[in-house]
């Protein structure tokens, strides 16, 4: 069987999971607590606006070079704190930002597509496909953020939210596949 056969299932299921995250994310206030809101936040923006910093991602204390982590004033600074990372982020397009994600999820609709043509014949049961293409939904919509949630500190609930939005984006998936796998 050839990805061709399964053009259908790779296009309902990308549209199906960017609305399932459309629904999670916008609509549904499951991710609102993800972040740790502060009382007064216009203190940081003034601290940082004159800073004048570009878009991107930003590591405090910044030792800049392993030697430079063995120097014992950035050691002192590092113990005392605080610690952390910024991310300044650009004002959003909504549209390319839509248009990547349906993108991301295209890509790995198509790959788990792959994986089930291969694994699994025309005609396989329901049951079956929903095992296998529902798997690996899971393993790729939940695991490879994790790593960095445990070395960057981005929060139980964020975290336990995110693996609550692979697992059902996982079950889309096998349901999918396997409503609409070739007889």
């Amino acid at each position: 069987m050839s990805l061709f056969d399964l053009w259908l299932p790779i296009l309902v299921c990308t549209i199906s999971i960017f609305f399932c995250s459309f629904l999670v994310w916008a609509v549904l206030p499951l991710h609102f607590k993800d972040w740790i809101h502060l009382d007064d936040d216009t203190l940081i923006e003034n601290a940082i606006k004159p800073l004048n910093l570009k878009p991107g991602k930003y590591l405090f204390p910044d030792a800049k070079s392993n030697k430079a982590m063995k120097d014992p004033a950035f050691i002192a600074r590092y113990e005392a704190g605080p610690r952390g990372e910024l991310i300044i982020q650009p004002k959003p397009n909504m549209g390319v930002n839509m248009a990547l994600t349906v993108l991301v999820f295209f890509c790995t609709t198509t790959i788990i597509a792959y994986l089930g043509s291969e694994v699994l014949p025309k005609g396989a049961p329901f049951l079956r496909v929903m095992q296998i293409t529902g798997t690996a939904g899971v393993l790729a919509y939940c695991f490879a953020f994790i790593p960095n949630a445990i070395w960057f500190k981005h929060g139980t609930h964020s975290t336990i939210m995110n693996i609550l939005d692979g697992v059902l984006y996982g079950i889309v998936t096998g349901v999918v596949f396997g409503l609409l796998w070739p007889k």
